[in-house]
C-alpha cells in the first residue's frame, strides 16, 4: 500500500502524455522505470524492517510495526519533499540540496516563515498518521481477505530481471536514438548505465553528447601578483545584493541607486558567474568562472584582491545579512579575511532589519577608520532574498502576499498568485534602495566620492514563472541570471553601456585601480569595462553544469558530474531552437566549446580537460 503512495508522490514530476507522443517504446521505457523505481525508493524501509523482524520475538510484534512505520514515513517524506523540490525549482535532491541542509547557515538562508516551520511540522506528522492508517488497513485486510491474497514470491526476480532489462535498454539506447535521455531525466534519481565494453564488442559506436572534465590542481594566480600602489589609494565600498535582478534598477523601484548611477558606468546586460549565491559572489571576486569554487573551497584559497588589498595595509570590514558559513566564502574567497572583520547579525532577524542595522554599523566603521590608510567595506544585503522582506513605509507594489508559506505552497498555487508575490519582491528592492541610499548620501555628506569606488550589482537574478519557474538555481534564463551592475571611480565621465558584462570583469576592473601591473589573465578570465574593452560571450555556472552564453545562443553542458543529462542549447532570449537549428548551432559553436575547455582549465596545473564521452 505504501508502494502505491510512493508512485503518487512521484508521479508528480512524470508525464506520461509526452513519452506517448514520442512514441510506444518511450512510453513502455517510462512506465517500466516508473514502477521498477517506486519500489526501490522502498528498499531501504523494507530491508530495515525485515532486519528487525529477524531480531524481535516471534510473539512480539510492535518493534516491526514502528520501524515499519517510522522508515515508511521518513521515505513518503522525502519524496514528497523532493517532489515539491521538482514542483517549484525543476530539480531533484541532489548535491546542491544536501549541501544547503548540512552547511551552517544553509537552513536559514531560506527565509522560511513560523508559518512554514509549523506547516512542515503538520506533514512530517502526518505521514506518520499516514502511515499508521496504513498498517491497520493492511492488518485488517490480511485478517479478513486471506484468501484473496496474491503472492508476491515471484516479485524479486521479477523486478531484477525488469532492472537490467531497463536498464540495458536505456544503455542501448544511448548509442543508437537518445530518445530515452530525456524521459530518464524526470524519474527522479534514475542509475544510469553504459555497458560501453559489451556495445563496442558488437560494433556499436556513441552518438551521446560529451560531457566535460575539469579537474587538476588550483594555480591561481597563474603569476605572483605584483603591484604600485597609487600615491592616493582608492577606498572600495562594494555592494552586493541577493536576488536582485536587472530590471529591477530604474527611477522607480530603486531611486536612490538610479540617481547614484547617473555619475558612474551603468551597465544594462550583465550576467552574473551563477544563478545562486556561491557562484555569483564567488565569480565575482576572482574574475574566474564559477566552477573553480569547489578547487577554491577544496585549498581554501581566497580571492587575490584580498592579497592585495592586505599588502596594501587596507582597514577591512566585511558584512553580512546572511552567513558567512552558507555559502563557505569564510572558508574560499574570505578565506584570508580574519574572523574578527567578518561581521554578521548575532541576533536572526527579518532580512530588512538586519540590511539596516549593517549599513549603521558598515557606516560606524567608516566612522571610525584611520583615516590616514585607505579602507575596503563589502556588505552582502539580503532583503530581496525570499520571503522578500520590507516595512511597511517600503510598499509602492499592490496588491502583495502577506507571506509565504513553503509548506502548502504548490505550482499551481504558484502560477495564480504570481503577482502579488513579485510585487512582494519589489517592495523588498524598494526598501533595499532605500539602505543603499543611506550609504550613497553618507558619502555625499563626507566628500568620500572624491576618493572612493562604489560596485553595486547583485549576487544573480529572480524569476517569477516568467520561464517556467519561480526563484534560482534552476535554469539560466535571462531573470536568473542578469543582475545590475553600477561602478563609480572618482573622475570619471558617466557610462551606460549596453554591451555584454560578466561579474567576471570587476575585478580586471578593480585591480588596475590599486596600482596592480599584471595582465587581467593571470588572475581572471575577465576584461577591464572602463578601459573599452568588450566581451563576446561569457560562462554561468551552477553546481554540476556550465553555460556558454554569446548573442546567438545558450549552451548548457555538465561539468565534472555522473550526469546523464543532454547538452541542452536554446536562443540568446530562452526561446526553443528546432532539434534542425540545435543540430547546427552546435556545429558552429564547437571553437566555442573548445574556447570553454580552456578557459575552465586554465588555473589548474594538471589539466585533464578535453570531452569525454558519457
Amino acid at each position: 500500500m505504501t508502494y502505491f503512495l510512493v508512485l503518487w508522490l512521484v508521479s508528480d514530476s512524470i508525464s506520461f502524455s509526452s513519452a506517448f507522443e514520442q512514441s510506444w517504446l518511450t512510453l513502455g521505457f517510462m512506465l517500466l522505470a516508473f514502477l521498477l523505481y517506486g519500489l526501490y525508493y522502498l528498499l531501504p524501509s523494507i530491508l530495515i524492517t525485515a532486519l528487525m523482524g529477524q531480531f524481535t520475538r516471534p510473539n512480539n510484534s510492535r518493534p516491526v510495526y514502528i520501524t515499519a512505520i517510522i522508515t515508511g514515513a521518513i521515505t513518503t517524506l522525502l519524496l514528497y519533499a523532493n517532489a515539491k523540490i521538482f514542483a517549484l525549482y525543476g530539480m531533484f535532491f541532489n548535491g546542491f540540496i544536501l549541501n544547503l541542509v548540512m552547511t551552517p547557515g544553509g537552513i536559514e538562508s531560506l527565509g522560511g516563515s513560523t508559518a512554514s516551520d509549523v506547516g512542515y511540522a503538520l506533514i512530517a506528522l502526518g505521514f506518520v498518521l499516514v502511515q499508521i492508517l496504513i498498517l491497520w488497513l493492511a492488518k485488517r485486510f490480511y485478517q479478513y481477505k486471506t484468501q484473496t491474497v496474491l503472492s508476491f514470491k515471484w516479485l524479486p526476480i521479477t523486478a531484477f530481471v525488469a532492472t537490467i532489462l531497463v536498464h540495458m535498454g536505456f544503455a542501448l539506447d544511448s548509442y543508437t536514438t537518445t530518445q530515452l535521455n530525456v524521459v530518464a531525466e524526470s524519474v527522479p534519481f534514475y542509475q544510469t548505465v553504459s555497458a560501453r565494453s559489451f556495445f563496442s564488442s558488437l560494433g556499436f559506436k556513441t552518438q551521446r553528447d560529451t560531457k566535460l572534465k575539469v579537474k587538476g590542481k588550483l594555480n591561481y594566480p597563474l603569476n605572483p601578483i605584483h603591484f604600485q600602489q597609487p600615491a592616493k589609494p582608492y577606498n572600495i565600498i562594494w555592494l552586493t545584493s541577493e536576488s536582485l535582478r536587472a530590471d529591477m534598477l530604474d527611477e522607480k523601484i530603486m531611486p536612490n541607486s538610479w540617481a547614484f548611477a547617473k555619475n558612474a558606468a551603468r551597465f544594462t546586460r550583465n550576467y552574473s558567474t551563477g544563478n545562486g549565491t556561491r557562484m555569483g559572489v564567488y565569480g565575482m571576486f576572482t574574475g574566474t568562472p564559477g566552477n573553480y569554487w569547489f578547487s577554491f573551497l577544496e585549498s581554501r584559497r581566497g580571492a587575490s584582491i584580498i592579497d592585495v588589498l592586505q599588502q596594501q595595509h587596507y582597514q577591512m570590514s566585511f558584512y553580512t545579512s546572511a552567513k558567512f558559513s552558507y555559502p563557505e566564502f569564510d572558508k574560499s574567497i574570505f578565506a584570508r579575511v580574519p574572523t574578527d572583520q567578518l561581521h554578521e547579525i548575532e541576533k536572526p532577524k527579518s532580512g530588512w532589519e538586519s540590511d539596516r542595522d549593517n549599513v549603521s554599523h558598515l557606516l560606524a566603521f567608516i566612522d571610525q577608520r584611520n583615516t590616514t590608510k585607505p579602507f575596503f567595506t563589502f556588505m552582502f544585503f539580503e532583503s530581496p532574498h525570499a520571503r522578500y522582506y520590507f516595512p511597511s513605509e517600503s510598499v509602492i507594489a499592490k496588491p502583495y502576499r502577506d507571506d509565504l508559506n513553503y509548506a502548502t505552497l504548490s505550482k499551481e498555487q504558484l502560477r495564480n498568485d504570481i503577482v502579488p508575490i513579485k510585487n512582494r519582491y519589489i517592495n523588498s528592492v524598494h526598501h533595499l534602495d532605500a539602505q543603499f541610499g543611506r550609504i550613497y548620501d553618507y558619502l555625499k555628506q563626507h566628500q568620500l566620492l572624491e576618493n572612493t569606488i562604489v560596485i553595486m550589482n547583485g549576487d544573480h537574478g529572480e524569476e517569477f514563472m516568467e520561464k517556467g519557474f519561480w526563484g534560482h538555481n534552476s535554469t539560466f534564463v535571462d531573470e536568473q541570471v542578469m543582475t545590475p551592475l553600477v561602478i563609480y571611480k572618482p573622475g570619471m565621465q558617466p557610462l551606460v553601456s549596453k554591451q555584454m558584462t560578466s561579474h567576471m570583469d570587476v575585478i580586471p576592473t578593480i585591480m588596475p585601480l590599486l596600482g596592480v601591473t599584471n595582465p587581467s589573465s593571470d588572475y581572471a578570465t575577465g576584461y577591464n569595462l572602463l578601459a573599452g574593452e568588450k566581451r563576446t560571450h561569457t560562462y554561468i555556472s551552477d553546481w554540476d553544469k556550465v553555460a556558454y552564453v554569446d548573442d546567438e545562443v545558450k549552451i548548457t553542458q555538465p561539468v565534472n558530474g555522473k550526469s546523464f543529462a543532454l547538452v541542452k542549447a536554446s536562443k540568446g532570449d530562452d526561446s526553443t531552437l528546432t532539434p534542425e537549428e540545435r543540430k547546427a548551432v552546435l556545429a558552429k559553436k564547437q571553437p566555442a566549446m573548445l574556447q570553454l575547455v580552456n578557459d575552465l582549465s586554465k588555473f589548474f596545473k594538471k589539466k585533464e580537460t578535453s570531452p569525454q564521452p558519457q
